[in-house]
């Protein structure tokens, strides 16, 4: 699979009522457990269960690894 391509594992019509959002979470995981280098989503455009390629970290560059990520200031909102 090549880098940012996108694959199609479960397409799902919309009209079936015999697939059941637990069975939906339970073949993401199946899925994310075999391939660990995926990043499995829900389409909701597609209605399937889709992955893509994890993005590499490069190990030269320490500013594009996640644990180096700031996070963003918390704002409290106040309802009027």
């Amino acid at each position: 699979m090549a880098e940012g391509e996108v694959k199609i594992w479960f397409k799902i019509r919309k009209d079936d009522r015999s697939v059941s959002l637990k069975d939906v979470f339970e073949k993401m995981e199946q899925i994310r457990a075999e391939h660990p280098d995926l990043d499995v989503y829900f389409d909701g455009d597609e209605f399937a269960i889709c992955s893509r390629p994890l993005a590499r970290i490069d190990a030269g560059h320490p500013e594009h690894h996640h644990k180096d990520k700031k996070k963003g200031k918390q704002v409290k909102l106040y309802s009027a």
